[in-house]
């Protein structure tokens, strides 16, 4: 498994396919300007030193030399071997909305990107837990199944957003569905669902999926994202800019509210505790507690350990390649010992 400390860095690579684009445009231009001048064949005469050959090959080293600077230093590492994991724990599944009324912004950033640091914090806190994700709007989808592998379900959590889910609505009886089906059937206990959600446009059957779950051994805690003033919901093009609110078939603007009610009254049938989240540490801190207190079984699970540097190999033959460049000139021959005296 190859990982890097430093993704940003490889947006630079799109420096190669511009110079490229650049290369062959000043190519273009000068043989233009040649043509304009005279006879190509007879300017190509009157430069018999000079090699276009070399001139493609100066410009191909020059490209991976830059690939492989960049990969250097975006700092690749890998994993050099996969190791049994045995912890004491419990398993959590998280479900997390991501309708478009998570993009509200009554809460700042936004009530996604708000419960998105909520996860990334509660991480940092739990110990042992195998944890997975669900994520969820107009239906459910698993992102990521149980694993104690935390960095990996990091990753899996930057790329979420509202687009994630292709249907709309807030479905929380397949978010619960779906969280169940990822325990073990025949666990009566250590289980624990995280319910991450603004509980808009929720379908009344979800709490008595709770109480069906509840009653088998699965303790759910509710999370509310939002604000009981509530908030207007932003529209965003296709590049990510503001293009103005989303309206009723009225023209209004439409309001979307937290729903403390029916989150409240789904941790209750679910034996779990509702947490409004205002403090993501806060919160992190009530939820790891509330885990910590529950029964815990002994969880086996593989990872990758050992992540070893690998950016050395990369500057290295970065180096070998610009050595190499330095003695590619563009002319047929470095020194004439024929004609030499």
């Amino acid at each position: 498994m190859i990982r890097f400390e430093h993704k940003e860095y490889l947006l630079l690579l799109l420096l190669i396919p511009i110079s490229t684009a650049l290369y062959f445009y000043v190519v273009r231009q000068t043989k233009n300007r040649l043509e304009k001048i005279g006879n190509i064949d007879l300017i190509n005469r009157l430069m018999p030193d000079r090699n276009e050959k070399k001139s493609i090959a100066k410009f191909i080293l020059f490209n991976l030399i830059l690939f492989f600077l960049i990969i250097g230093f975006a700092q690749p590492q890998m994993g050099t071997k996969m190791e049994k994991i045995q912890r004491k724990g419990i398993d959590v599944m998280i479900a997390l909305d991501v309708s478009k009324s998570m993009l509200s912004q009554d809460v700042v950033p936004s009530r996604l990107e708000k419960s998105k640091l909520l996860i990334q914090t509660l991480l940092k806190k739990l110990d042992g837990d195998r944890v997975g994700l669900v994520i969820f709007a107009g239906s459910a989808y698993m992102q990521m199944p149980l694993t104690v592998d935390y960095s990996s379900l990091m990753l899996y959590l930057k790329t979420i957003n509202t687009n994630s889910v292709p249907t709309q609505g807030t479905i929380i009886t397949d978010a619960l569905q779906t969280s169940e089906n990822a325990f073990k059937a025949t666990d009566k206990k250590y289980k624990a669902i995280i319910v991450i959600t603004d509980g808009e446009d929720h379908e009344e059957n979800a709490i008595d999926k709770a109480e069906s779950i509840a009653a088998d051994g699965t303790k759910i805690f509710t999370i509310g994202v939002g604000s009981k003033q509530g908030g207007t919901i932003p529209e965003y093009d296709e590049n990510g800019n503001k293009t103005g609110d989303k309206k009723d078939e009225n023209g209004e603007p439409i309001i979307s509210k937290l729903n403390e009610n029916m989150l409240q009254a789904l941790a209750k049938a679910g034996e779990g505790n509702y947490y409004i989240l205002d403090n993501s540490k806060t919160v992190a801190d009530f939820l790891s507690k509330d885990i910590a207190k529950m029964e815990t079984k002994t969880i086996n699970d593989k990872v990758f350990t050992d992540f070893v540097e690998q950016f050395q190999y990369f500057l290295g033959f970065a180096l070998l390649l610009l050595f190499i460049d330095f003695f590619i000139t563009f002319r047929k021959k470095i020194f004439d010992f024929k004609n030499a005296k």
